[in-house]
């Protein structure tokens, strides 16, 4: 297969910004769309609020948009290291003008700004575990009272999966791949493209993921000093997290 993101030689996410935002929701499965559409759910606020959000790891900023396209009285700071990215972010949220902002920086060291709500998107399983109390600690120092952490991620929750889960979670994203298909979202061949380029990319650990336990990330944000939080929405490995500040 002649996979053109092969030429580049840097980061992964540098390589497939591109193509990010028409192929990532197909190639991440069927809970991909549908987890970035019930954290816009469930931040607390009523619709015409203002308030200050922050997303870690933004990438293109997609959640970023829909937060300011769902609250036309918030801003939002979004967040991310990788500049082919952001360049991508920058255009995307240009329109909202003074009420976005799109900064470079690596979540888990940066100065973060205040916030009223901090919101992260399949960012935390490329933090290593032992960097995620302190994620939370800094997560925790930027929110006001009573502000909210929302993360969606694909995370283990309880015990492990056997073969007949695995199998129906199996199914579930064939389907989805076929439909994205069929629908003209994409070609087989982009898919194909994307997952030989990952399997490389980690082989030379330019991707590096980890599998985490929604039960010890629960635990880092207590410790950080969250009153209550809880897993609440969860397809096969998507999940979502909400935790609250005093």
């Amino acid at each position: 297969m002649n996979n053109s993101l092969f030429d580049a030689a840097g980061h992964y996410f540098a390589a497939v910004a591109k193509s990010y935002d028409h192929l990532q929701p197909v190639v991440a499965g069927p809970g991909y769309a549908g987890g970035i559409t019930f954290v816009v759910d469930l931040i607390p606020r009523q619709d015409e609020d203002s308030f200050v959000c922050v997303e870690l790891g933004c990438g293109t900023a997609s959640l970023a948009k829909s937060v300011l396209d769902r609250f036309p009285h918030a801003s939002a700071v979004a967040l991310d290291s990788e500049p082919a990215m952001l360049d991508i972010a920058r255009r995307k949220l240009a329109p909202y003008g003074g009420r976005a902002r799109v900064t470079e920086g690596e979540a888990t060291v940066c100065a973060l700004p205040p916030a009223d709500l901090v919101l992260s998107a399949f960012m935390l399983h490329h933090v290593p575990p032992e960097s995620l109390g302190a994620l939370f600690q800094r997560v925790s120092g930027a929110l006001n009272p009573s502000g909210c952490l929302i993360v969606l991620d694909t995370m283990r929750v309880g015990a492990p999966w056997g073969e007949a889960i695995g199998a129906q979670s199996r199914r579930l994203y064939q389907q989805h791949i076929n439909a994205a298909i069929a629908a003209g979202c994409c070609t087989q061949d982009e898919i194909d493209a994307r997952w030989e380029f990952k399997r490389r990319m980690k082989a030379e650990g330019k991707d590096v993921e980890y599998s985490h336990c929604a039960e010890d990330l629960a635990a880092a944000v207590q410790e950080a000093g969250f009153a209550e939080v809880g897993v609440v929405w969860r397809r096969f490995a998507f999940t979502i997290m909400a935790a609250f500040k005093p």
